[in-house]
């Protein structure tokens, strides 16, 4: 599984081959932070070629050599930019997406999806469903590896409750077929993977960047049985049992999505056609990866002027609260001073029988209680005199 930063950059792949050719591996490495070793494998990984050995020696003996390659043309359902490690993002510039409205072409993609299925359907030619297992795709291998592996203990002790999950005659023609379809997807430089979930066998084909769940159904009622605690099509099904191939996508991708027997055949006679299908499915993926991909931000966008909305009235809510606090505090402080007034008054004309240096502490205390009060003089009362923003 590939773990992904949240800072990580997509660069075009013609300028991380402008970078593998800008200096010795062991220079640009020091700019990475990390070994050159690292570095050459991490490159190769994205399909990005270096120097060859005793490049910069003869440069710098100036000597002639090959130049950097031009990038690949970009193949369906890849999106023409190559994601890479955070560490890069002040080396290289960030590649932005393909706008959404394209153009998409290439040497290898087709603007228009039809004519890429023709271009595909050609390239794919005459193929057949191998009739058995023994020529694996390696998308199968570690499926089937633990297939043989629980075939071998069931073999060996019969009180041994786990039995290969897959050996029933339509799983083992689902399987044939997976087979055959990887291996047309590999030929076109695509591949695929077969694993085991909760409602049985499950495949994904990688075309380019995207990733197509496949699911293998099938069509109609039939038998079921409680297996390994899920309710599974019956063990003892024929294997011609109508079968129906579909994709598993959010949304509609303007693409043939779902393939079953029939009329025109089943599917394994079908299968350069499904194939082909398939690769136009997943660069209708792509394409449309990049229409959610602006309504995802436009969504995000609206979700933060909301908050931004929310915010602002709870900040009016406190600025108004905060108003009629100092309104509150002020008509206090103002009521405290009219009663000091008023009491030096009735002090001065003999009507209260204190001493004037008790009548002059107790102004004196008053007053500074009123000051305490009073927002303007303590500033509380300026906090929010601007709008909020």
């Amino acid at each position: 599984m590939s773990w992904f930063r949240n800072d990580d950059i997509y660069v075009s792949p013609q300028a991380l081959i402008d970078f593998a050719w800008s200096g010795p591996m062991r220079d640009l490495a020091k700019r990475v932070g990390i070994s050159d070793v690292a570095l050459k494998k991490m490159l190769h990984a994205k399909g990005i070629g270096t120097p060859p050995q005793g490049h910069w020696n003869r440069v710098h003996a100036g000597k002639s050599v090959a130049g950097p390659p031009g990038a690949p043309s970009r193949r369906p359902g890849q999106t023409g930019r190559i994601r890479m490690d955070h560490r890069f993002k002040d080396i290289i510039a960030a590649a932005p997406p393909m706008p959404a409205s394209g153009p998409f072409a290439s040497t290898a993609v087709a603007e228009n999806l039809e004519e890429l299925r023709a271009v595909e359907l050609k390239a794919i030619g005459r193929v057949s469903v191998p009739r058995s297992l023994d020529r694996r795709h390696p998308g199968l291998v570690h499926l089937l590896k633990r297939e043989d592996m629980l075939r071998e203990k069931a073999a060996k002790d019969r009180s041994h409750w786990r039995v290969p999950e897959f050996d029933t005659p339509l799983d083992q023609r689902k399987l044939r077929f997976l087979n055959g379809l990887f291996f047309v997807l590999s030929g076109r430089n695509h591949s695929g993977v077969a694993s085991n979930n909760d409602r049985g066998l499950g495949a994904v084909a990688h075309i380019g960047d995207m990733n197509l769940s496949l699911e293998m159904t099938i069509v109609g009622k039939h038998r079921t049985e409680l297996i390994s605690g899920y309710r599974r099509p019956a063990r003892d099904l024929p294997a011609s049992t109508p079968l129906q191939l579909a994709i598993n996508w959010p949304t509609q991708l303007g693409a043939k999505a779902a393939w079953q027997d029939g009329e025109s055949g089943n599917l394994e006679s079908r299968l350069a056609e499904i194939a082909a299908d398939i690769i136009v499915a997943g660069e209708a993926a792509f394409r449309r990866s990049l229409v959610e991909e602006i309504e995802r931000q436009e969504a995000a966008r609206q979700r933060e002027i909301e908050s931004q909305r929310r915010r602002l009235e709870q900040l009016e809510a406190q600025r108004v609260e905060h108003l009629e606090k100092c309104g509150e505090m002020l008509a206090r402080a103002v009521r405290i001073r009219s009663l000091i007034d008023h009491v030096k008054l009735a002090a001065a004309q003999g009507r209260a029988n204190v001493l004037p240096e008790e009548l002059d502490a107790w102004q004196a205390w008053a007053s500074a209680h009123a000051d305490t009060l009073d927002p303007l003089l303590s500033g509380h009362m300026f906090e929010n005199i601007q709008a909020p923003k």
